[in-house]
């Protein structure tokens, strides 16, 4: 399978749900959809998937199958089926196999929701926090909605926190959030690039990341209610959106609030579906840990995330659970699903 051109919104005219979008709507999705074509033989999805995307037949033939590989179905474009989205409960009931050569679109299913609950839940709009000047850069808010922990927030809670949003514009050389300082604001880059970097004793500053539109920092410490754990300067003149720390924690972060009891997250890792993620230091990891954990540190999480397995569930955990919820936040951000141990690692005794 292999990816073929941009997407032109009025090709959604044809397709449902995605006619029922409101224009701005549509042109924000088309952004982060593709056509992509696939040959005799390959399969879409198979039965067990994850329903990340939303995809429609556009040309050829494709069957859906049972559990046996017996033919349950048949797709071809411009059938009236074909306007539908194929098979999209998730995870996925059946699978697709390409009867002959198949061009199909592909959307992003949470992005999907998010914009059809807005259209018809509210008079909020994308459009209404984008000016003329932010055609070009002013995609971080579809980036944003791409996360998977944004998916997961309410869309009520959404449209509040956009609307709660104050933008600031900030000059190059600008110290946005300084390591020690109290955490005061969520911030989402809207334009330009950021440095993040972490001061260590009689040492150089270590550089840590670079930020870019649609990227967001700051989370860390309102989350856990400590000191600021990295400095961000601005590297370029740019524009951030921010959110205050009591709008972050009863908008977003409460709603993430994804804990499970130790009983709960024992049996799910029991049943090989999830792993323990210890985030503590590796001193505290080595005095105690729970059977077969993985020891991530939170504060080198973000750069090691590639070393973790995109389809295993985490639970993370520490001593309070405070430090795993920040945790969870970025993972989350990242695609991962992920538990928060709640009330922390048991005793000892009970490991």
């Amino acid at each position: 399978m292999s990816s073929d051109t941009a997407v032109d919104p009025a090709l959604f005219t044809h397709y449902v749900p995605l006619n029922a979008l409101k224009p701005e709507s549509q042109r924000d999705l088309a952004k982060k959809a593709s056509i992509a074509t696939a040959k005799p033989g390959d399969y879409l999805f198979r039965i067990g998937d994850t329903a990340k995307a939303a995809l429609y037949v556009l040309s050829g033939e494709v069957a859906l199958e049972d559990a046996v590989g017996k033919p349950v179905a048949r797709v071809a474009g411009g059938d009236p089926s074909s306007f539908h989205r194929l098979a999209h409960q998730s995870p996925r009931k059946v699978g697709a196999k390409c009867l002959s050569a198949v061009r199909y679109l592909t959307v992003d299913s949470g992005l999907l929701d998010v914009m059809l609950t807005w259209d018809q839940t509210g008079t909020f709009e994308v459009g209404e926090l984008t000016t003329a000047q932010d055609v070009e850069s002013g995609d971080w808010m579809t980036k944003l909605l791409q996360m998977r922990s944004f998916q997961m927030v309410p869309p009520s809670n959404l449209q509040a926190m956009f609307m709660r949003m104050q933008e600031v514009q900030i000059e190059p050389g600008h110290v946005v959030v300084k390591q020690g300082d109290d955490g005061d604001f969520f911030y989402v880059v809207m334009e330009g690039r950021c440095l993040v970097t972490r001061e260590q004793p009689n040492q150089k500053a270590v550089r840590l990341a670079e930020l870019e539109t649609g990227s967001c920092f700051g989370e860390e410490a309102l989350i856990s209610d400590t000191k600021r754990n990295a400095t961000v300067t601005m590297l370029t003149r740019g524009r951030l959106m921010r959110l205050s720390k009591d709008d972050f924690r009863h908008l977003l972060n409460d709603p993430l609030a994804r804990k499970l009891t130790y009983a709960q997250a024992k049996a799910l890792v029991e049943s090989g579906k999830a792993k323990w993620l210890d985030v503590r230091l590796p001193s505290e990891f080595q005095d105690y840990h729970l059977p077969d954990a993985i020891n991530l540190p939170l504060y080198i999480l973000r750069l090691k995330l590639s070393t973790l397995d995109q389809k295993m569930t985490y639970i993370a955990c520490c001593d309070t659970g405070r430090r795993s919820s920040v945790a969870v936040f970025v993972l989350t951000q990242k695609g991962y699903e992920a538990y928060v141990l709640d009330k922390g690692l048991p005793p000892r005794q009970n490991a």
